[in-house]
């Protein structure tokens, strides 16, 4: 009898936990920001305040769901190839800090042949890069970027959701493909940038804790069951 008593509490319990689980907080929504950064064929270099790599908010009207109230946050340097990054980007909003791990930079979406062209609508990727540079108009070049990985709030175990980003700028000074390689291949190519990152949880999973508590419900029902059988 004082087996079957604790038995069945803990069938209790863990059928409470199935009932009512305790549930992580999914990331969602978007966030945009801008800053300056230094372009390379292989490097981002973001603009440095106080020691630490910030960026400017975008207006409320372009940050949803768990971005919003986004007032600032950080932003780590970039070496394509080292990944992942962890806190690449950090976000300051409403509702707590929302982390962002960089886990992949997605190909380039241009052709090696039209690196070496300045006609309008000529659309390059060169070997081996991730950037995808776009003449737009005679003296003007669209740089992007997109980025792969997941947003969560600490600690990552709670529950994490993929998320992409895009980078984007416009270079009116160098203003050409081939002027814009030959400098990123040198100083580097300096300019303001915008972002935007787009957060959109898969599922919602119950956390480690309650998924034990489940477990030990089941086992002991398992065991309850058992018990009746031998009698």
């Amino acid at each position: 009898m004082r087996l079957n008593y604790s038995l069945f509490s803990l069938v209790a319990l863990g059928t409470a936990a199935f009932v009512t689980p305790a549930m992580a907080t999914p990331v969602t929504g978007s966030a945009t920001f801008s800053g300056d950064a230094v372009v390379t064929a292989t490097t981002i270099t973001f603009t440095s305040v106080n020691g630490a790599n910030t960026f400017v908010p975008g207006g409320a009207a372009f940050n949803s769901g768990s971005f919003v109230g986004l007032s600032g946050g950080t932003i780590q340097n970039l070496t394509m190839g080292t990944l992942p990054v962890t806190d690449f980007v950090t976000f300051n909003t409403s509702g707590g800090t929302v982390h962002f791990d960089l886990q992949s930079v997605a190909a380039g979406v241009g052709s090696a042949g039209a690196c070496s062209s300045s006609a309008v609508g000529s659309v390059c990727t060169p070997p081996g890069s991730p950037f995808t540079l776009i003449q737009t108009a005679p003296n003007a070049v669209s740089i992007s970027l997109t980025v792969n990985g997941i947003a969560y709030f600490a600690p990552p175990s709670s529950g994490s959701s993929p998320t992409v980003g895009a980078f984007t700028t416009q270079d009116t000074t160098i203003g050409t493909i081939p002027a814009i390689l030959a400098a990123a291949a040198g100083p580097g190519v300096h300019d303001s940038y915008s972002a935007s990152f787009t957060a959109t949880p898969s599922s919602i999973v119950p956390e480690p804790a309650t998924l034990l508590l489940m477990g030990v419900g089941l086992l002991g029902a398992g065991l309850v069951a058992r018990r009746k059988v031998t009698k």
